[in-house]
């Protein structure tokens, strides 16, 4: 592997690393698994799959699965050593893109309502993502008590856990906020209709 390859190549070398899969298992780990902050799609997987190949990081052999002849990848030794490599390196600078903050940012060129229902809708979605957070761990801990890896499983799904927690925190404070900006801006409406009738009054 090149410095500055794409990281779902080390992505799927890490899954392939637990144990021999087929492209078709692979996704189904990463949606289970690091899903939460990592995706890749069948369309990201099997190139990749073969590019690894080639590289000779994995090898392919067919083989019998679930009553179907399917192709199993398993990682070869220079693919565990790309891998270890790879873990070794900083990690890349995450480029951050919300396109509600950046709908919140402009949001005073809509009524406030809108806002406000956008992020109600982003609590919700945290907060059941902080439910299924809670059923993973419990998950986690039960079928996989003693595996050498479960605690790095563990510290990852902490940060989904830390990270929704600050967002629904987020959410109360901003809902507050708006809440009372609709206020201050229906007072300002009431007072400018009573000064225009007192205009027109006096006309």
């Amino acid at each position: 592997m090149r410095p500055g390859d794409s990281s779902s190549k080390f992505a799927i070398l890490g899954a392939l690393s637990l144990k021999p899969a087929s492209g078709y298992d692979i996704k189904r780990f990463v949606a289970s698994s690091i899903g939460h902050f990592w995706n890749e799609s069948y369309g990201s997987i099997y190139p990749i799959l073969k590019k690894l190949a080639r590289e000779k990081l994995i090898q392919a052999q067919k083989g019998p699965q679930n009553g179907r002849d399917r192709v199993i990848y398993a990682i070869t030794q220079p693919g565990e050593k790309a891998l270890r490599v790879w873990l070794s390196s900083p990690p890349r600078a995450e480029p951050f893109r919300s396109e509600i903050l950046l709908k919140l940012f402009f949001a005073r060129r809509a009524p406030v309502n809108i806002s406000v229902s956008q992020i109600q809708e982003r609590k919700r979605a945290e907060e059941h993502r902080l439910g299924a957070y809670a059923q993973i761990k419990d998950q986690l801990t039960r079928q996989h008590a003693d595996h050498p890896e479960l605690p790095y499983w563990l510290m990852t799904l902490s940060y989904g856990r830390h990270r929704s927690q600050a967002v629904v925190a987020w959410s109360n404070e901003t809902l507050a906020s708006l809440v009372k900006f609709e206020k201050i801006s229906k007072r300002k409406k009431i007072d400018k209709i009573k000064i225009d009738k007192i205009k027109r009054g006096a006309k």
